[in-house]
């Protein structure tokens, strides 16, 4: 450790100096944002940062290579890597290539790429120094270009990058992406750099990103306060957690990878304004209620997490325990949706009755359910089921029933030819990602009622809920172990859907 006596008034001074002439005034003075249009202010830890992403060897290249920003949701991550794109455009020598990758989820035009344009048309007279197209930003003084590319690597091949920049990088878990990201690698030719700005991801699967976490914050040399003054000349006062020179800060470096991480979680990531304030706290706690706690772990704690946990705890299903009217033909007169999953052999064969409920019209009753469990060895009788349906439809007015189509194509479309009943099949792709979410969210904001049926509540407890790629609005029911039946639980994800789709 350095001592200070002397060296500090002539490092801050030194800092004064520098910054006059840096990226963080180029960024002020030249990249606008919208809402109102104005030039961007930048935070003392986004300074830091930005510093540090433009830090040099002694013979003028970039001195990391590889850089990964990860901070909670709306930290203002993609608006960094926009501007930093633009000032390598801009700033960084004749025809600069700069790719803008987006993962599987996004259109061709990601949101870096999108920042970007949206930055260059916000900038006075840009007409006479940049030509826009659907998929490129032109530089015209310098020849420089700003690209959005698909997630295909194959039109890569050979592609010589001054920068790359990865968007949500904890998505890239497909063999295409990470040959992707192989092809576009920083080359030896040029100056090249990448950067990657993300929230965590999920353990098991976002394997790209946690080699990157692992290389970097588990196995990589954590900066304190003066390391990262003397690195990026911000003087000690950039991170509120670090006063003194021997505080750590959030930032990781491997020398010998040329590789920065940036990694900021917990509460104390949330450093931009509208993440701090009464407004922010609102906020957050609806968020904590509305998402599942490892979503919301993810999102807004920037914390790794396991994509599966229990669907819901189990007392908040026993809250939504009411005492319903009889489920019986001259007690019910409300129409019904019928849900049905099937099975043969290993799992059950279920059906579960859904009405609106009785007194809240916006919201479900679940009113009746039953299984049929194959016997040891054999497989079930379909023809108990099916009469069971029969009966239902028969004494009561069914709207519709909607089923899995895998194994029951068969008997609905029998049952709709003889017009029992209308008989919708249920798709297993995106509508029941819609729907398990939908019925998450019912039990949450005790939306559902139910009689307390034990073979449903069962059903309940064995469910896992594993999180998908969007999974602010998407999720699926699973087993949270293979012998373990939730069959009356999609059963009933699937008619609440349906039930309140309809107007009934």
């Amino acid at each position: 450790m350095r001592l200070l006596a002397d060296s500090l008034p002539k490092a801050m001074a030194r800092a004064s100096s520098y910054a006059s002439g840096d990226v963080v005034a180029w960024a002020e003075q030249n990249f606008p944002r919208p809402d109102p249009a104005r030039p961007i202010v930048l935070e003392p830890h986004q300074k830091a940062l930005l510093r540090l992403v433009e830090a040099r060897n002694p013979d003028g290249t970039h001195r990391y290579k590889t850089v990964v920003y990860s901070t909670p949701k709306k930290s203002g991550k993609t608006t960094i890597a926009a501007l930093v794109a633009r000032l390598r455009a801009e700033t960084g020598g004749p025809f600069q290539e700069i790719y803008c990758v987006a993962n599987d989820l996004e259109q061709v035009q990601g949101r870096v790429f999108q920042a970007a344009r949206t930055s260059i048309q916000l900038t006075p007279s840009w007409q006479r120094r940049w030509k826009i197209t659907e998929r490129e930003l032109i530089h015209i003084p310098s020849g420089s270009v700003i690209r959005a590319i698909p997630s295909d690597y194959k039109g890569e091949a050979g592609a010589n990058p001054s920068l790359t920049t990865w968007t949500e990088l904890w998505g890239y878990d497909s063999e295409r992406c990470r040959r992707l990201w192989d092809e576009l690698t920083p080359v030896p030719t040029r100056d090249s750099t990448r950067l990657v700005e993300t929230y965590a991801g999920f353990e098991g699967e976002s394997d790209l990103l946690w080699e990157l976490y692992e290389r970097g914050v588990l196995n990589g040399h954590q900066l304190n306060a003066w390391e990262l003054h003397e690195l990026a000349h911000v003087g000690l006062s950039y991170f509120q957690e670090a006063p003194n020179p021997d505080s750590i800060v959030p930032i990781w470096v491997d020398e010998a990878a040329s590789l920065l991480v940036y990694w900021d979680s917990g509460e104390g990531a949330r450093r931009m304004p509208w993440q701090r304030g009464e407004e922010a706290k609102a906020y957050y706690a609806e968020q904590e209620q509305s998402l599942r706690p490892k979503a919301f772990e993810r999102l807004h704690l920037n914390r790794w997490v396991t994509a599966e946990s229990s669907f819901v705890p189990i007392e908040w299903w026993d809250a939504c325990r009411e005492d319903l009217p009889p489920f019986e033909p001259d007690h019910c007169r409300d129409a019904v949706v019928l849900g049905v999953d099937a099975a043969s052999t290993g799992d059950s064969f279920a059906v579960v009755a859904v009405t609106r409920h009785p007194q809240r019209h916006g919201d479900v009753a679940i009113r009746a359910c039953r299984k049929w469990d194959p016997p040891k060895g054999g497989r079930i009788d379909y023809s108990g089921p099916e009469e069971f349906i029969r009966t239902v439809c028969q004494h009561y007015r069914v709207a519709q029933i909607a089923y899995d189509p895998h194994q029951l194509e068969d008997m609905m479309q029998r049952l709709y030819r003889e017009r029992v009943a209308w008989c919708e099949p249920f798709p297993q792709g995106n509508d029941r990602l819609k729907a398990d979410r939908r019925f998450y969210d019912l039990i949450v904001n005790r939306r559902l009622a139910h009689h307390g049926d034990p073979d449903m509540r069962e059903h309940i407890q064995n469910a896992n809920a594993k999180l998908q790629k969007d999974e602010d609005s998407t999720l699926r029911i699973v087993k949270k172990a293979p012998n373990r039946k939730i069959d009356l639980a999609v059963a009933a994800s699937m008619a609440c859907h349906r039930c309140l789709y309809l107007l009934l």
